[in-house]
């Protein structure tokens, strides 16, 4: 069956049709008009409305009966008794206007609960039948059909009722509601009406005022009105009558658009109940982009329910110290559920972070998570409000502001504090979750007339676990580790003593000048290879006065690890300042040439299997020393070379932090690194103790000790989410719990290699004492251990290979040369050995055939040095 409407209600339809009959009435008998157009008004205010009224449909039919009767006084001589009977009936209509315009303007809630407008309404209708009943009798109509419109009670529909019994519940009198928003707030969610910004004004507004404005107002509208209706007939008069009030505009602080009082309906505003979620680029609350909600504007934040817009508003208090001061609160957590109720009373100095104070003292009261899908309360109280409510209070005796659940196991509330007079002496908050055998319970006493703190907080009842007092010191288990532990120390020293190799005929003396000799992956590296660079000084020991010099043609390396005995080609050989455009270079007698190269030395196959990189450490040698050979070619192709050594220094390795109270670690061999968790305490209210990364609070020492008294078992895992670089190693977290003393007094940490390795051979198990934490009864009780089930797997046993550090493979002693004692009579410069330097005299013959050879070497090197000039430019 289709739902009644004003639309298509039975009242209003009549009344239209008699309407239409009668405006040939009107014409005839102007001083009749003013009840066509004041009826007229009557149907334009009830097509407006949204919601048939059993009271607007009742005075509509009894004035729709009354002038249903006056095409009879075109039969009748009007006489003066008649002309006063009509104008009493104009009268009658009239205030029956003014009252449905007034009672209309009301919102569902507050008609309902302003019990005095059925009054009103009774003497309208009173006057009415009065009124019909001299009209028949002046017109001589003797009705006997219909008569019982006019003897008929005003009917009362199942709102009003409601209503009525709403009141006498809450002390009889509607003065003990219109100042109490939240009983308010209470009856519309009963009646599902839509409790909006203007109720509270409404309740406490005079319907009389209204009704006698409106009767200015229909005055006016009469005296404009009653030529032009008699002439063209009727049009909506009642668009014009609220003209001037419809003008004023409001911002709406739900859907942030403009909007009146007559623009604003039931689901004229459309929202969304959540913010908007950059990160997600949705709503939360239903992932679409189209408004989800729908209801009346808004001009006011208000928290009756969620919308997107008040939670940046209640943040910007919330999250910022300075916009307020808390006096006092309460917090309960579901130990099983991790969710939270919470209450709080605060000071409001400003409604954001650097905004301006307030201009009056202001309390804050919250319940409640504020959150989009929670129920919670946010709002706040001057003194005059606070003394509006003291009012309603003092006759209601319903101290109850807010409460997030009707369930006694779970819930928060706040509540006003009354004194034996009726005055609001504080607030009490509450919070209470169903793992907590008592809520949580405090006091905030509040000066009435200066909306401040008035005393120290009392603390009625705690709710949450409280531990005892342990009879004894914890004794924990030996911590265990299996595998090496390495040493952030190198083996040994570099050695710097290799000399150089030379031939007889190339005079060169090499030496390094670089510290440390080798520098490994100082610019790039990767997985297959490690790169060492140094700096090698090539010295030409020919004597200064001779033409004897070196040119150097091309240098090339060589490598091997210590204990081997062959070197091997590295994979490339390469100087870093770009000296290759000086090839061939000559050095002149006694002068040098500093050399600065790089080599990249391939790792072999097991090693690069492991896909390791490391800046500045060399990973082929992170077990034994690496010597790489530096060979120096000349035009003639003779060769000197030096030995350079690079000794693996380690990383260094995380140690216990000063703070810490527990450090456990294993150490891996294969790649040299240490996996390592520190323990620390944490101070204040962030939380209890630091494990790897993790803050765990009390919260979640609770959350254990009440999984353990439930379940029986003494060994919680936490679940702690200990980030393992690149996913090498696992480990597992657990509280031990004393079922005895309802406290976690130790942590067991389990660290291995990663689920991955097919084979573990490294690990770590360890025991941490945990820090005192919370509360604890008064009461000493003797400890009770954790029963213990997890433990560190069986590992199979690793043996470190026994690397050699040394060799003499490398040591090279130059040959001492002959000790010539010198002649007066010998003449000629002192000659080198090339390799040491030595000089002494030889005979005046072998002088001379050194400098004859000498001569054919160094006209070789020239020719050489012409065949390659002619080669470059026949290639330019």
């Amino acid at each position: 069956m289709a739902a009644v409407t004003n639309s298509n209600s039975p009242q209003l339809n009549n009344a239209m049709q008699v309407l239409g009959i009668l405006s040939e009435v009107g014409s005839a008998l102007p001083y009749v008009a003013p009840a066509f157009i004041l009826l007229k008004v009557i149907i334009d205010l009830e097509k407006r409305a949204a919601d048939v009224d059993a009271k607007c449909s009742d005075l509509i039919e009894r004035i729709t009966f009354m002038v249903s009767h006056l095409p009879a006084l075109l039969k009748v001589e009007i006489t003066t008794p008649t002309r006063q009977v009509i104008d009493r009936m104009n009268e009658s209509i009239k205030d029956a206007a003014a009252l449905i315009a007034a009672y209309r303007k009301q919102g569902r809630v507050a008609r309902r609960l302003s019990l005095t407008n059925r009054e009103k309404f009774t003497v309208c209708a009173e006057t009415i039948n009065n009124c019909s009943r001299d009209l028949l009798m002046s017109l001589q109509i003797r009705q006997t059909i219909q008569l019982d419109i006019l003897t008929r009670e005003v009917p009362i529909d199942e709102d009003d009722a409601a209503a009525k019994v709403f009141v006498d519940a809450h002390g009889g009198s509607i003065d003990a509601i219109v100042h109490d928003r939240e009983l308010v707030k209470e009856f519309a969610e009963q009646r599902h009406l839509v409790m909006d910004d203007s109720v509270m004004e409404q309740l406490k507004a005079n319907i009389a005022d209204a009704v006698q404005q409106n009767h200015v107002r229909l005055e006016g509208v009469l005296r404009d009105n009653v030529g032009g209706a008699i002439k063209d007939g009727l049009k909506s008069l009642a668009a014009e009558m609220l003209l001037a009030e419809a003008e004023q505009k409001f911002h709406c602080v739900q859907c942030d658009k403009e909007f009146t009082d007559y623009t604003s309906g039931p689901k004229a505003c459309a929202f969304h109940r959540a913010e908007y979620d950059p990160g997600s680029k949705s709503y939360p609350c239903c992932s679409i982009e189209h408004p989800c909600e729908f209801g009346p504007h808004r001009a006011k934040h208000h928290c009756d329910y969620p919308y997107g817009a008040f939670f940046s508003r209640s943040r910007g208090v919330l999250n910022y110290p300075e916009t307020h001061e808390k006096w006092t609160s309460v917090e309960d957590t579901n130990l099983e559920t991790s969710g939270t109720q919470t209450a709080s009373v605060s000071e409001l100095y400003r409604w954001a972070s650097r905004g301006g104070r307030v201009t009056e003292k202001t309390l804050l009261i919250t319940v409640g998570r504020v959150r989009y899908d929670c129920s919670y309360y946010f709002n706040t109280f001057t003194t005059k409000q606070l003394e509006e409510i003291t009012k309603s209070v003092r006759l209601s005796r319903r101290v109850l502001i807010f409460r997030t659940s009707d369930s006694e196991d779970e819930y928060a509330q706040a509540e006003w504090v009354l004194s034996l007079s009726g005055e609001i002496t504080g607030v009490r908050i509450t919070a209470k979750t169903a793992t907590s055998p008592n809520p949580y319970v405090r006091v905030c006493p509040i000066d009435l007339a200066t909306c401040t703190k008035s005393g120290d907080i009392t603390t009625v009842s705690e709710g949450g676990i409280r531990s005892y007092t342990p009879s004894e010191s914890y004794v924990l288990p030996q911590n265990i580790r299996i595998g090496p532990e390495l040493s952030s120390e190198p083996t040994r020293l570099v050695r710097k003593n290799f000399k150089t190799r030379t031939t007889p005929a190339l005079k060169v003396i090499l030496k390094t000048i670089s510290e440390p000799p080798l520098a490994a992956n100082p610019a790039w590296y990767d997985d297959t290879s490690d790169y060492f660079r140094g700096t090698v000084s090539a010295f030409n020991n020919n004597p200064s006065g001779s033409l004897n010099t070196v040119t150097i043609s091309g240098i090339r390396a060589e490598f091997r690890m210590v204990g081997q005995q062959n070197y091997t080609p590295v994979k490339d050989c390469k100087f870093t300042d770009g000296s290759e455009s000086l090839l061939p270079y000559s050095i002149d007698p006694r002068k040098s040439w500093q050399i600065n190269f790089e080599v990249c030395v391939p790792r072999l196959k097991e090693d690069a299997e492991l896909h390791v990189s490391w800046p500045r450490r060399a990973f082929m040698a992170r077990y034994q020393p690496v010597r790489v050979k530096l060979i120096l070619e000349d035009i003639e192709d003779e060769e000197c070379s030096l030995v350079l050594e690079h000794v693996f220094r380690p990383y260094p390795y995380e140690r216990a932090k000063e703070n810490a109270i527990g450090f456990f670690f294993f150490d891996n061999p294969i790649v040299l690194k240490r996996y390592a968790i520190q323990v620390e305490p944490v101070s204040g209210s962030r939380g209890v103790v630091k494990i790897g990364s993790v803050v765990v609070n009390e919260t979640s020492l609770n959350m254990a000790v009440y999984k353990a008294l439930k379940s029986g078992q003494t060994e919680i895992d936490l679940k702690l989410d200990i980030e393992s670089a690149l996913d090498e190693w696992e480990s597992a977290v657990y509280a031990l719990v004393d079922v005895s003393c309802r406290r976690v007094y130790a942590f067991k940490i389990i660290m291995q290699e990663r689920k991955k390795v097919p084979v573990k051979r490294f690990g770590c198990q360890g025991y941490v004492l945990c820090p005192d934490y919370g509360k604890s009864v008064d009461d000493v009780r003797t400890i009770s251990y954790a029963t213990e089930m997890a433990k560190l797997p069986s590992m199979e046993p690793y043996s470190q290979p026994d690397y050699p550090q040394d060799d003499a493979f490398d040591d090279f002693k130059p040959p001492v040369p002959l000790n010539t004692v010198p002649s007066p009579s010998m003449k000629g410069p002192p000659l080198s050995d090339g390799i040491n330097g030595y000089c002494g005299t030889v005979s005046p013959e072998l002088n001379a055939a050194f400098i004859a050879t000498s001569l054919v070497r160094i006209a070789d090197a020239l020719e050489k040095l012409v065949e390659m000039g002619r080669i470059s430019q026949d290639k330019m």
